[in-house]
């Protein structure tokens, strides 16, 4: 009875060991299933990525004032979007000077004593985030987002930079920054001599005053583009992202960086 007994419990757990492993193996399967469906998702989101960034290179050839394609269907449950930036409509935090930023933040209602901490962060390093400023948070971040930048080269696009950034630039008036968001609709400005040939005598007289670092600061059209794209699978949390800093050239862009996530 004892050797019977001890056969019957051998058996027992010989059959629990094989349950045990049989579960083990289905579930090491289904999670080779779901990696291997996750992959083949992603691949079909960077693929949905990239194919907005041909859409875009071809519509920049034909239209290069475009900055947004919105979310494009693609078919088979992908989709995609694509938008321009241009980092020179904004004021650069790892290159503007102090009077600069504290003018700009107290033009948007913000303490000029922001612009120390500006100074003081890129002192440790490049900025990257708004948010590595001692001080903002995603609030402010957000409320300074319209005026301020991480990228670019440093200098401003007077026909893509609102009110608040025009007003900072050397020899600006009231009348120069009306009149070059006037002339935006119609016929952008192409030089600093044919907004000064514009101008009343009196602001003229301003603007010469400062002409060189005017020049030096102001261009008239992004010397860079800031392209972000996303590509996804419909119903799916998977979403493929990159940043692409590109050049604009006749009838394309120029990519000269890229960041994928």
């Amino acid at each position: 009875m004892n050797a019977r007994g001890f056969a019957l419990v051998a058996v027992l757990w010989v059959i629990t060991a094989m349950t045990a492993l049989t579960g083990a193996g289905m579930l090491v399967a289904r999670l080779g299933s779901a990696t291997t469906r996750n992959r083949v998702l992603l691949t079909r989101a960077e693929w949905a990525r990239e194919a907005c960034g041909e859409i875009l290179q071809a519509r920049f050839a034909h239209d290069p004032t475009i900055r947004d394609l919105g979310r494009i269907d693609l078919g088979r449950g992908t989709w995609c979007s694509a938008s321009l930036e241009d980092p020179a409509a904004k004021v650069n935090l790892n290159t503007a000077d102090r009077d600069v930023l504290a003018r700009l933040f107290q033009v948007v209602g913000l303490p000029r004593t922001l612009a120390d901490s500006v100074i003081t962060q890129r002192r440790q390093g490049t900025i990257y985030d708004l948010r590595q400023v001692r001080g903002v948070d995603a609030t402010l971040a957000g409320r300074l987002a319209p005026f301020v930048t991480t990228r670019g080269i440093g200098v401003l696009n007077v026909n893509a930079a609102p009110r608040e950034v025009l007003r900072l630039l050397p020899g600006a008036t009231e009348e120069s920054v009306a009149l070059i968001q006037s002339r935006r609709t119609s016929r952008p400005l192409q030089s600093t001599d044919e907004l000064a040939g514009t101008l009343s005598p009196a602001s003229r007289a301003i603007l010469l005053r400062n002409y060189s670092e005017f020049a030096r600061t102001a261009v008239f059209a992004p010397p860079q583009l800031i392209v972000s794209l996303e590509g996804a699978v419909r119903d799916t949390p998977i979403v493929a992202r990159a940043t692409l800093t590109v050049v604009p050239v006749p009838g394309r862009l120029a990519v000269i960086r890229r960041e994928t996530d």
